[in-house]
């Protein structure tokens, strides 16, 4: 058991902690980095001279390299294109003249998964009669097609 306090309690508010000018005594923090062109400048630099003369740069010697690649697991590994009702009722008309979708009277069709739409959002009114087919689509989404006269008729379960 220790009957005195640690030195760094005394030390507490002082800049350096007792190690002279700032910088000194911190891990890596003076000794120009780990890699063999990293801050040759700075205390490597006859190594990096020698090492150009001999044929720098050496394929084992990547400095071209930026940044750094996410894993896996945080990136997303499919993408899932979706679509709120409000756009596709301002882009339903532009869809029929491209024959995307289709009009008998005054209820259009289409299916989304030829245009390369997964799922269907509920953000915005919809206020044309339209039938759809999609592979999901949100609890919204399916009540304000409804409300609105249309059907939606899905491929797989309501998320």
């Amino acid at each position: 058991m220790r009957n005195h306090d640690r030195k760094v309690r005394k030390m507490r508010g002082t800049r350096t902690h007792g190690y002279g000018r700032v910088g000194q005594h911190r891990k890596s923090g003076q000794r120009a980095g780990r890699g063999k062109t990293t801050q040759w400048k700075k205390s490597k630099k006859s190594y990096y001279l020698k090492q150009k003369e001999l044929g720098f740069p050496d394929p084992d010697w990547d400095f071209e390299k930026k940044g750094f690649k996410r894993p896996q697991d945080i990136t997303r590994i499919y993408q899932v294109n979706t679509l709120n009702i409000k756009d596709l009722d301002h882009k339903i008309e532009a869809l029929v003249i491209e024959k995307k979708a289709s009009k008998s009277g005054n209820t259009y069709s289409i299916n989304l998964n030829e245009i390369n739409i997964q799922k269907v959002l509920g953000r915005g009114e919809i206020n044309k009669r339209i039938n759809i087919t999609v592979k999901n689509a949100s609890k919204r989404a399916v009540e304000k097609i409804e409300a609105a006269g249309g059907n939606i008729n899905l491929l797989s379960e309501i998320k």
